[in-house]
């Protein structure tokens, strides 16, 4: 009876496992059939879906709240900063290490401000060691404890960035260099605000509508919380999965955790719709508003608009030159440097597979506006260095890097990608610096 019963349970072990081993065999088949790679080669799992529902199409900016509720605050001068206090925010709700203002200590302090969005303040956290050890090399440098202060913020655009420099320049801040990286946020979300009918020169009305509908409602129903509740709790778990896709060494389990995720997906995109529709339908004409936005008829005409924000984007930059240039500063000469920051849909750089399926989509909206926007953006940095303004193109840093850098289908890149343009950024600073 025993030896029966042993043989009953080999055979059944002998199934599961060669069971077990045909769907590894028949999951790692239709992983290659779907991302042309073998599973057990790749460096990250391709996601199978995004949980940021910014870039979702079908859900109206409102969405966008249950960010602002956790994460962004509305300013008076500066249209939104984040949380003070809120993971590693300073006194005024920026990544800083420093609070505002930040008062010298020693004489060989050189104090230096980073502005603009997101790519600026991923600059400021993964590029400054390079940067650092690049300008020690030079004399000037060689002594010199350099502090950082991070005045950029992601979706910031000008004139966010003049007006910040401006503020804490007024409330006696010094600073002996600035580093001014932008150019995406500026054509992307003036275009943006165009199509909402904002004006162009107001914060990015993805990021700021959101935080003013909030505060019209002024309150929150128990339906509307419900939802929010339902809506974490799904990216709480969509997070699980992704990292669980990232880890899995099993070319099975990664499809069964892939399903799941879809399902998870699908539950999380139908409540985001629900909240879109319950604020859609709490909320109060423009004229109820509380707060005071600049509307405009939208600028039809593309050439016309893009001429009146490559202006804004000039004058800003001149204007953030002169302040710096005006011996406002409390020290000496004081310099301002810009920077056109890079992006995949305007670079000659053969992407990675890995580029090519998270960071490329031809298709997208940042593709278009970036394609007719950039070409005339590298035009008004010729002409802010004929006017006096050390502003440099930094597009083609990228063009000859066989290694991935961009991470992400907007305007992000990697360390490497960062310590890239923080020897662009060194190079510039010191050729001018004599």
């Amino acid at each position: 009876m025993m030896k029966k019963i042993k043989n009953i349970l080999k055979l059944v072990i002998v199934n599961v496992v060669v069971f077990a081993a045909l769907l590894e065999v028949i999951s790692a088949a239709v992983y290659f059939f779907k991302y042309k790679v073998l599973f057990y080669t790749h460096t990250n799992a391709p996601l199978e879906y995004t949980i940021n529902e910014r870039s979702e199409p079908g859900v109206e900016r409102n969405a966008e709240q249950l960010t602002q509720l956790t994460d962004k605050r509305f300013h008076p001068f500066f249209g939104y900063t984040h949380q003070v206090g809120s993971g590693d925010t300073n006194n005024y709700g920026f990544y800083c290490s420093y609070d505002f203002p930040f008062k010298r200590e020693k004489a060989n302090q050189y104090i230096i401000g980073i502005f603009g969005g997101s790519v600026a303040n991923g600059f400021y956290v993964d590029g400054l060691e390079r940067l650092t050890a690049r300008l020690k090399l030079h004399p000037f440098f060689a002594d010199k404890e350099i502090i950082y202060l991070n005045y950029a913020l992601g979706g910031y655009k000008q004139p966010q960035q003049l007006e910040a420099l401006a503020y804490f320049l007024a409330v006696g801040q010094e600073l002996d260099m600035v580093l001014n990286i932008d150019g995406f946020n500026e054509i992307v979300f003036c275009f943006n605000n165009n199509r909402l009918n904002v004006d162009i020169a107001m914060p990015s009305a993805q990021h700021f509508l959101p935080m003013k509908d909030l505060m019209d409602s002024r309150t929150m129903t128990g339906e509307q919380l419900d939802v929010i509740a339902k809506i974490q709790n799904h990216k709480k778990g969509l997070s699980r999965i992704v990292e669980k896709l990232d880890h899995t060494k099993s070319a099975s389990l990664y499809l069964v955790y892939a399903s799941y995720g879809k399902y998870l997906y699908k539950q999380y995109r139908g409540e985001l719709v629900r909240f879109d529709t319950l604020i859609k339908a709490a909320k109060p004409g423009a004229e109820a508003s509380i707060v005071n936005m600049k509307y405009t008829p939208g600028i039809g005409s593309e050439p016309t608009l893009l001429a009146q924000v490559a202006t804004l984007w000039y004058r800003s930059s001149f204007m953030m030159n002169s302040m710096m240039a005006g011996g406002l500063t409390g020290g000496g000469e004081s310099r301002y440097f810009h920077f056109l920051q890079p992006n995949q849909y305007y670079s000659k750089k053969i992407f990675t597979g890995k580029e090519q399926r998270d960071a490329v989509d031809g298709q997208s909206t940042y593709s278009n506006l970036v394609k007719i926007g950039y070409p005339v953006f590298e035009k008004v940095v010729g002409v802010l260095r004929r006017n006096g303004v050390k502003a440099f193109s930094a597009v083609e840093i990228f063009d000859k890097i066989k290694e991935t850098v961009f991470i992400d289908q907007c305007c992000h890149f990697n360390k490497l990608g960062n310590d890239i343009f923080a020897d662009f950024i060194a190079d510039c600073i010191l050729k001018e610096w004599n």
